[in-house]
């Protein structure tokens, strides 16, 4: 089962993102974090037989996107998260550095449009998992 995980410190993003996931028919229950770290704590007590889809954001307050990265690597169900680099400006020094994390697998500006909906569709490591 594909779970969709939305991580940013904006209650506002959070919203519209959550609003625009469903609309777009790719999940019907996406699961918000304002703090990376409650994140974390959910995803370390998760069925190995799920699929992660993270919407994560890079700047946050305490552990950023990069923090986050380095905690999933680690985990054991690494192998079955996909995450969507979430930011406000996509500088070419974080396209660089998300070429270490294997999870990241593509990168979103803010805010998310229909477009961006569409690319997360048509991912391909992901469309199995998508609502039809």
């Amino acid at each position: 089962m594909l779970k969709v995980l939305i991580i940013d410190d904006d209650s506002i993003v959070l919203f519209i993102q959550e609003k625009m996931l469903k609309k777009y028919g790719i999940t019907d229950a996406p699961i918000s974090f304002q703090d990376a770290r409650k994140a974390i704590d959910f995803l370390k007590i998760q069925k190995s037989g799920d699929i992660f889809l993270i919407l994560l954001d890079i700047n946050m307050p305490g552990m950023n996107g990069w923090d986050v990265l380095d905690v999933i690597r680690e985990m054991e169900i690494s192998e079955k998260v996909f995450v969507f680099m979430v930011t406000s400006s996509i500088d070419n020094y974080d396209k660089e550095k998300a070429k270490n994390y294997k999870n990241v697998i593509s990168f979103i500006e803010k805010p998310i449009s229909v477009d961006n909906c569409i690319k997360i569709k048509e991912h391909p490591e992901l469309k199995p998992y998508l609502l039809d």
